[in-house]
């Protein structure tokens, strides 16, 4: 219902941030500003498709999708915001990678690692670094996106995927707390899985794993 009532404010926003441009407001401010507004409309969208396919067990759309460049695209978004908190995003691709596809739906996938990435982004002093990692196992695609915050108490691992959950004592984080159960819901619907756990070189890493395939071996 929320998703749903949302589209109204972002579509006047939308326009009211149109008019403002042709007003002769800062032009990169201002393109920047639709840019952000764009993807909140796009993601209202992502979040009502999700709870067709989770509640209503509507089929995805399954297309093939690149890993890679998928990757990418999440990052070129989150870049600003990772200026923002002077954090370096590293991102390291077996080179095998390049030849796998999935088949689904790129913009829920997109969705996914985005809501992930920001976790790390939120939860990662300045200075520091988020590590991505892209390879395949057998015929699953593992990403693995670690940051280089405080890490998460042991106990309090196996609630991260829940809804509304925040480990905020542990890790200063805001927000509602759907963004993990989100991700946890966009890549089961894809037939993997998600985990997190507490990394040795420090932080927290989420550890995605899902179908793939190399196109012409099956």
């Amino acid at each position: 219902d929320i998703s749903h009532d949302l589209r109204t404010p972002l579509a006047r926003q939308r326009v009211a941030i149109e008019l403002a441009s042709e007003s002769g407001a800062d032009a990169p401010l201002m393109a920047s500003i639709l840019r952000q507004n764009e993807r909140l409309e796009a993601m209202t969208g992502q979040i009502l498709t999700l709870y067709r396919i989770t509640e209503q067990g509507e089929e995805i759309d399954r297309l093939p999708v690149d890993p890679l460049p998928l990757v990418n695209r999440v990052l070129e978004d989150a870049a600003d915001y990772a200026r923002h908190r002077q954090v370096d995003c590293k991102l390291v691709a077996a080179p095998d990678v390049a030849n796998v596809r999935m088949l689904g739906d790129a913009g829920l996938l997109q969705r996914a690692v985005d809501n992930i990435l920001q976790n790390a982004l939120d939860h990662t002093p300045g200075g520091k670094s988020v590590h991505l990692s892209l390879t395949k196992s057998a015929k699953q695609l593992v990403l693995e996106i670690r940051d280089e915050g405080p890490g998460v108490p042991e106990e309090m691992l196996g609630q991260l995927f829940e809804p509304f959950f925040r480990a905020d004592k542990s890790r200063g984080g805001k927000g509602w707390g759907l963004g993990l159960a989100i991700a946890r819901d966009i890549v089961a619907a894809h037939g993997g899985t998600i985990s997190a756990g507490n990394s040795d070189e420090g932080g927290l890493k989420v550890t995605i794993l899902l179908p793939a395939q190399t196109p012409g071996k099956g």
